[in-house]
């Protein structure tokens, strides 16, 4: 698998769509014409929706997270509606313009991907 293959978003630190890469799109359903600008909360499970923003919210205060840089296995809401879970593997910069956060968005196991 090649990195270009991998899923890839990034959101600022208002958790906002800033970059949704190709394989994404082609996963996923969703362009990024749509999603840039949009709240990440767009791609998730209407009951993930209050934990991702108080855990993002608290993230961006005390700038510590257990998350970062560990493959979380977490739901994606797919265009059509429908939700599977993926691993994800976050990790965050911070900039003079502010927090950026990427995500690498992996197949899970069980299709028979290698992580």
């Amino acid at each position: 698998m090649a990195l270009v293959d991998v899923p890839v978003v990034a959101v600022d630190q208002e958790s906002n769509f800033t970059f949704v890469n190709k394989a994404f799109e082609a996963e996923y359903g969703w362009s990024s014409k749509y999603l840039l600008g949009m709240p990440v909360t767009v791609i998730m499970p209407v009951h993930m929706q209050g934990a991702h923003t108080v855990g993002f919210s608290r993230y961006l205060a005390t700038e510590k997270s257990d998350l970062l840089g560990t493959l979380l296995p977490l739901q994606v809401t797919y265009k059509d509606g429908h939700s599977e879970v993926a691993n994800h593997y976050i990790l965050s910069t911070k900039q003079s313009d502010g927090r950026w956060l990427f995500a690498a968005i992996i197949d899970y196991p069980e299709k028979n991907v290698k992580v």
